[in-house]
Parts: structure tokens; sequence; C-alpha cells
């Protein structure tokens, strides 16, 4: 360790002081690298930030190269009240007619009066027969799938709501009450053809009772609003079936049926023609297999409903033709084959199979029923597409209403005008960072200087350094010379008597209006638009337009045969390049652009200096140390010889 002295020494000398001042001079040639180094990084973000602008705009080029683009359609009906309509770009132009027949329905039923004050009143209460006296079961079937949930005479009218509701996601249907109209209220979730509540429950009372009509009221309906079809009511039923597994090996829905297993098992089932596998892992709990059946062709093909009763899993099969013949099958699946029905109490000795008399009731939903120009036709909602145009009927019509499609001209202008507006953005960012003053006498400050200035010194010092790191930039100018020339050239390949220039169509670097002149020379390339001009080459040469920014001519090596938004994305897409290379992007690292390579440089030159530096200055220290100790040597042999001459 060198042993430094510092203040005043015996020699009369500031060590300190001294050595900082011939430290800073030797720190001058770095303070200058760092200089260096930052006007290189300031340069670098600048270019960065204005690629960020050249790949916005790239984007914006690209997306104006789709045809659609300039083939917007709008719609209008004839009647806002029978249907509403939008239409795409491929919808055609044209007058065509719809007539609204039926419209899409879900399935859905009211109950007849609960004779119940509110929701918190028993089940076993609301019946003046009190012929619901045991726990039963309800299944509900729907187009997502079944489910079947346990009914207790003690429950109350939300807690049957909820389990209903609890289940919906599998079945698609749902239930409420409202106390004020005092009526049950069940709809499917979607509408069509395939919307469905089909409500199968169960009893246990001698003689059997038909609880749908009983207990929840459900009335004769109309299956699909037609006063000609006949009512649809709950039926009884006989020859249902319930199986039930071994008892004890479930305490809930979320217990989980092994959660020893490694791997993922199958187990399978057969009933009634159809049969599926469900996957059994570590996870699946008792109430997603459960689920997973309810929700498959098991349920909802061959109408079977799992559900837990109490501790243990059971099936019921209530179909009338339920066949014991074709009773539920359950097996394992794979080589050697996992012990699923054993795990899940399904074995062939534990199950319990016992008929079941129940009642039933089943509603569909209806398709909507349309004519299209005199085409019938039919659709599962209320909203579908014919041709490119998108319709929501809302009620039926006596007669056709009228859909009248037409060119949307204001959408393809304004789509047109934001992508100059685009355009004329970036063009004034680069010709402002081209053009920007560049203040020679205010250079990157070093650490020195900033520790003697304040924080709005530092601020306002950097905003005039930073100022003018791209004045003048051939890289960027050379961008710009190439976007106004994909402005200005004609577009080759055209057919004859077509626009092939965009002041044809009234785009250009300058805009006349009468006496009224915009744009010069010293814009550098900022486009105007005349507002009329564009707007009636739309509405008369739509396809030109479109032309004039999309064309395509297929050769790779020239872009006189493309459109402007092809050649602008190209142009874009180049600069963008041209600048990644020369300043990287973010997280780029040094090595891989070149500012990169010149900064990884001068990051290695400062290190090297600051080695160089520390070295000096311990140099520094040492020669005032061992100057100190020869002075305090000769100080000492004067005191001597005084001494002896004095004696």
């Amino acid at each position: 360790m060198v042993l430094r002295l510092s203040g005043f020494s015996n020699s009369g000398i500031d060590i300190d002081e001294t050595v900082k001042k011939l430290m800073a001079a030797a720190k001058i040639p770095q303070d200058k690298l760092k200089q260096q180094k930052q006007l290189l990084e300031w340069q670098r973000d600048d270019y960065r930030a204005i690629n960020t602008k050249i790949l916005s705009f790239r984007s914006a080029a690209s997306d104006m190269n789709r045809q659609g683009v300039f083939q917007s359609k709008k719609s209008a009906s004839a009647d806002e009240s029978v249907f509403s309509v939008t239409s795409t770009a491929t919808a055609p132009e044209g007058i065509y007619s719809l007539k609204v027949t039926k419209l899409a329905t879900s399935a859905s039923t009211t109950s007849g009066k609960i004779n119940a004050s509110s929701d918190t009143v028993k089940l076993r209460d609301i019946n003046p027969g009190n012929d619901f006296t045991k726990k039963t079961t309800l299944t509900i079937g729907g187009e997502k799938g079944t489910a079947t949930i346990s009914v207790d005479p003690d429950d109350t009218i939300a807690t049957l709501v909820a389990a209903v509701n609890g289940k919906s996601s599998t079945t698609g249907v749902t239930m409420s009450y409202d106390a004020n109209i005092d009526k049950f209220f069940f709809a499917s979730s979607s509408t069509g053809s395939k919307a469905a509540i089909d409500l199968k429950m169960g009893t246990e009372e001698t003689p059997p009772v038909n609880l749908l009509s009983s207990l929840l009221k459900i009335v004769p309906t109309d299956d699909d609003g037609d006063s000609g079809t006949p009512l649809i009511s709950p039926t009884d039923e006989t020859g249902g079936i319930k199986v039930t597994g071994k008892s004890g090996l479930f305490t809930g829905i979320t217990s989980l049926i092994d959660k020893d297993l490694t791997t993922t098992k199958k187990f399978h089932i057969d009933v009634n023609g159809s049969s599926a596998d469900f996957e059994i892992s570590k996870t699946t709990t008792i109430g997603q297999l459960i689920d997973q059946i309810n929700s498959s062709d098991i349920g909802k093909v061959a109408g079977v409903s799992a559900y837990l009763d109490g501790n243990k899993l059971a099936f019921t099969n209530l179909k009338p033709d339920a066949d014991p013949a074709k009773a539920l099958k359950f097996s394992n699946v794979g080589t050697p084959a996992y012990d699923a029905v054993g795990k899940l109490g399904l074995d062939s000795g534990d199950l319990s199979t016992s008929t079941v008399d129940f009642s039933s009731f089943k509603i569909k939903g209806q398709k909507a029923q349309i004519e299209f120009n005199g085409a019938s036709a039919e659709y599962d909602t209320n909203t579908f597409a014919i041709s490119g145009m998108n319709i929501t009927i809302k009620k039926t019509s006596a007669t056709a209403v009228n859909i009248t499609n037409t060119r949307d001209v204001d959408t393809v202008f304004n789509s047109i005008k934001s992508f100059v507006d685009k355009y004329n953005e970036l063009i004034d960012t680069v010709n402002t960072k081209t053009s920007e003053k560049k203040y020679k006498d205010f250079i990157p400050l070093t650490d020195e200087q900033r520790e003697a200035m304040k924080e709005d010194q530092i601020t306002i010092w950097e905003s005039k350094a930073k100022s003018g790191m791209l004045r003048g930039d051939q890289l960027l100018k050379s961008g710009l010379s190439n976007f106004r020339q994909a402005f200005s050239s004609v577009v080759d390949g055209l057919p004859v008597g077509n626009a092939k220039t965009l002041s044809q169509i009234g785009i250009s670097t300058a805009n006349i209006s009468g006496k009224s002149i915009s744009g010069s020379y010293l814009e550098n390339g900022k486009i105007y638009i005349d507002d009329d001009k564009l707007k009636k080459a739309i509405a008369e040469k739509p396809d030109e337009v479109m032309a004039l920014f999309t064309a395509n001519d297929g050769v790779k090596d020239s872009n006189k045969g493309d459109g402007l938004a092809r050649r602008l994305s190209d142009q874009a897409d180049a600069l963008f390049k041209n600048i990644s290379a020369k300043a990287g992007i973010t997280n780029s690292v040094d090595s891989s652009y070149l500012m990169g390579k010149t900064l990884k440089d001068m990051n290695t030159r400062i290190d090297n200096f600051t080695d160089k530096l520390e070295a000096l200055e311990t140099r520094y220290y040492n020669q005032f140390t061992a100057m100190e100790k020869y002075m305090n040597q000769m100080t000492a042999q004067s005191a001597q010889l005084t001494q002896q001459m004095g004696g």
C-alpha cells in the first residue's frame, strides 16, 4: 500500500490540491473523448427517434397497399326499425331487397304463478298439495350439454335458481325468479335451431308426481310462437335409468380423483350408441370430470347426465326409450390400463341400477327466416352476412325493405388524407432535424462542470448542446429525395386514358385554389390535397385512384410500374434498414451497427485512459511522499549541525 501524505507538509505545499490540478490537466484528453462519445450517443438517439417514425410510416404505407382500403362501401336500410346493415369492401354496389319472415329466438319458457312471496320460501311450501316430500333430481339439458342437480324439499327458491345457474356453462340454460311477478323464467344462451331447454325431473313420491307441473309450474308453451302449433306440456315418463357407483369416495365436487397420478390417463363410456374418452390427471376433480361428461356427446346426444349424489358418482338416462340393453358401460383405456373405473367406484360389483319415474319438458329456439331478393334463407342468429353485407334484423316485415349499397367516398378520402398527414409529419420531423441549428460553443459537459451547475442550468445547456446532431445529414436527405420522387413520378403500365400521376387526382406538392397557392420548394416535399378534386376522382374513377396507390408490375429491379403505397413502403423500408445499420435499434448490441462499434472502441479507450490516470495519480503522490521524506531528513540534519556548531 502506498502511504499518501495530504494537506500541508513540511515543504509548505498543499499536496492534494497540487495533485488535483496536475490530474485535471492530465484528464483533458479523456474528457474530450467522453464528450465525443456523448455527441455520438445523442446523434444515435436522434437517428433512432426518426427511425421509429419511419417504421410507423412504413406500416401506414403497407396498409394503403391493400385494395380493400379503396373499395370501402356504405349501406343503408330503407327502414332501420326492421334491420340495420353495414358493408365490407366486397359488398356489390346496387339496390337489394330483404323481407324478414321470422326472427331467430332463443328457447325460453315462463312458469305459472309460484305462490311464493320471496325467493327464501322453501320448495315444499310452494306446493299446496304438499306432494313434494322426498329428495329428487332435476336434469337440465341445452345446446352445450346436460347437468343434473339434487333438489331437496327444504331447499329455497334461491337455492334452486343458484344450482341451475351454477351449471349454465355446461348446459347453456339459465333460470331466474322474480318475486313481484312470482314466476320462474328459463332461457337458453343462444338462438336458432340448436337452442334448447330440456328439463327432466324425477320423483320419489308414491304414486309418482309430475313435479315440473306441480312444483315448478311449467305451463303449456307454444313451440315457435305460431298459434297454429300444438302446445307443448310437461309429460309424465317412465323407464328412466339411474346408475349409482360406490359410496364414500368423494366429499364434494372439488375432491381429487387421484392425486398420485404422474401422467394423464383416460376413462371410457359407452351408452345408446354414443361413446367418448375422458382424461384424468392428478389435478382433475370429480366436478371437472362430471362437466367433461355432460358437455360431450354422452350428455348432448345420448342424454346421459352425470352428477354427484351425496358422496358417490351417479348417472341418469332419462330418455323415454332408455333401453336396459344399451345401459351405461364403463371401461379403462390403455396398456396396461389404468383402473379409472375402480377409482370412480364404477366397478360392476359396486354399481346400483334402478328405474326412475320422471316428468319431462322440452322446447327449442327457432331460426331467422328471410327473403333476400326473393331467395329464401334461414340463420341461427339475427345477425348474419350476405354478399359482404352484415345485417342485423330487428322485427318481421310484411313487405320487403330495400338495401342501398354505394361506394364510401368519405372513408376512402379520409384514409388517403390520414396517410398523407403521416407522410407530412415524417417530412416535417426530418426537415426539422436536418436544418436544426448547431451551437458549436455548447459542447457536452464534463463531470466537474455538471457538479458546479444547477439542474435547470444543465437542462438549458444540454438542449443547445444536443441541437443540430443531424444537421445536413446526407442519409436522411437522400431518403427524403427518394420519397419526393416516389410521389412525383409517373406510374408506368396503366391503361391508356387512366390517371398516371397523383397530381391528376388532386395530390401534389402545391395546391392551387382560385388565386391561392399553397406549398413551395422550401417545404422540401410536403404534400397537399385538393379535397374536391380527390373526392371527385374517388367517386367517378375509383379503380384509377386505387391503381395509383396499389399497382404492382412485378419487376423487382424497378418501381416505375408500382403504385405510390408500394413505392413509399419500399423506400421507407430501405431508409429504415440504412439507419438501423448505422445507428442500430433499441437493444442492439454495439458490435451489430456502425456507430455502436465506434462507441465500443471509445469505451475501451476511456477505460484504458482511466487506468493510466490512476497510475499517474499514484506516481504523483509517491513523488511528493519521497520529497517530503528527503526534506524531513535534510531538516533533521540541519538541526543536528546547528546544535553541534552551537555547542
